[in-house]
């Protein structure tokens, strides 16, 4: 083989190196809203388009064939004609002049111009890779099959299907650069940021702490559970034995409707508490939640001790924001100071905080602004007390014996956070 019909072979097969590698991230960065709205509309090539695309495991397997097709004949075929003109050099000849061009033209290049270019390039493309995706069909699904059939035996799983095998981090990649450039408003961004994240929190972040917990003794009558049903408009009580740390049980004051009010002892009432470790994930707790059909459950240490419970509300209040009812009474976190500044509720999270007033006060081992102060204290405040971070000042304005009750926010330099005073009563 000549030259000319070498280097022609060579660049036909880099080429089609490029158009499977760049086929494989054009669809990973393509706007799939856009996509389903133009297949809905009934924009052919959009419909096909969402057909490849809900079955990851068929393109992926296609652009993986097609780009090792690709790489293995350009360089058997540069490697050959090397090895006619230097002989015994010839295979190094080939993978020192051949690599670096394979790798730039063929993988790095494309792969830059489909990201960018991806909701242009990959509709006009698909024709040609679903005609790939039939063509290689039978190997990718025989080579699928294997895959599979491996690993439910190294796993001793009876079945374990494809799309099992996409993981969290890999969805979050291929879903979060759509929405990223969707048209959602920020509600709805958030709340998805907040989907992605909740694999992220621990129950001990979003659980009720113990300090800020209501709940009834064992020994309680039925008399005195309806008076703490009603005071407190909670549907489920924890219930402890002697001490609070010591729950038992939970009392779903609904199952005081059909019981006498009388002297009688609630332990007949009493229902099995259902024992989480603080640092469970929440979005496994929300699945087994929902799996036994349970509203609410106890967070205990490694002592058996109960540190707070975590309920239904509270994880899905991660994704939603705050659930407010009829028994909430609506309280005002923050307001304006009259020296300038932001009083705050010590109880509220530095996230929230952030958030409201566009700060960016520093995360750590605590939730809250008043546990940053100790954090940085190293003891339990008095009134008074400040803790400057950059250009904040936070003041200590009221605390108790064992907390910090509301904190003053302040500016050094100018007082008070560049915000509108309606965010503040809004928030």
């Amino acid at each position: 083989m000549d030259l000319t019909s070498t280097l022609i072979l060579v660049v036909v097969f880099i080429l089609m190196e490029a158009f499977f590698s760049g086929c494989e991230i054009g669809l990973i960065s393509i706007n799939r809203f856009k996509i389903r709205q133009d297949a809905e509309e009934g924009n052919e090539t959009a419909r096909r388009v969402q057909n490849l695309l809900s079955s990851p495991e068929r393109f992926f397997s296609t652009t993986s064939v097609g780009t090792n097709i690709a790489v293995v004949s350009s360089t058997a075929i540069f490697t050959a004609y090397a090895v006619t003109l230097t002989k015994d050099w010839g295979d190094l000849v080939a993978v020192v002049i051949l690599s670096p061009v394979i790798l730039f033209l063929g993988e790095i290049v494309p792969k830059i111009i489909f990201q960018a270019k991806a909701d242009t390039l990959i509709p006009l493309l698909i024709h040609p890779l679903t005609w790939f995706t039939r063509i290689f069909g039978p190997v990718t699904n025989i080579f699928a099959g294997i895959h599979t059939k491996m690993l439910g035996w190294l796993f001793k799983s009876e079945s374990i299907s494809r799309k099992s095998l996409v993981s969290r981090d890999q969805l979050v990649q291929v879903v979060k650069p759509e929405f990223e450039n969707a048209e959602l408003d920020a509600v709805e961004k958030k709340m998805i940021h907040r989907i992605f994240n909740l694999g992220d929190i621990t129950v001990e972040q979003c659980m009720v702490p113990l300090v800020q917990m209501y709940g009834i003794s064992d020994s309680a009558t039925l008399s005195e559970a309806n008076t703490i049903a009603n005071e407190t408009g909670f549907s489920r009580l924890p219930v402890f034995h002697e001490r609070i740390f010591n729950t038992i049980g939970i009392l779903n004051t609904f199952d005081l409707l059909t019981a006498p009010c009388d002297n009688t002892r609630i332990t007949s009432l009493i229902r099995p508490a259902y024992y989480v470790p603080p640092n469970k994930k929440a979005d496994d707790l929300l699945r087994e939640l929902q799996q036994r059909g349970l509203h609410i459950a106890c967070v205990v240490d490694e002592y058996g001790g109960c540190i707070g419970i975590v309920t239904v509300e509270d994880l899905v209040e991660e994704i939603v924001g705050d659930i407010e009812d009829e028994f909430d009474q609506p309280e005002e976190k923050i307001e304006t100071y009259t020296e300038g500044g932001y009083i705050v509720e010590a109880e509220m999270d530095i996230e929230a905080i952030n958030e409201a007033l566009q700060l960016e006060l520093p995360e750590g081992e605590y939730e809250t602004i008043g546990g940053l102060i100790i954090d940085r204290l190293e003891r339990i405040p008095s009134p008074g007390d400040q803790v400057d971070l950059g250009e904040i000042r936070l003041t200590v304005r009221e605390s108790g014996k064992r907390k910090v009750n509301t904190v003053i926010i302040t500016r050094i330099e100018a007082h008070g956070p560049s915000i509108p005073a309606e965010e503040t009563e809004s928030s």
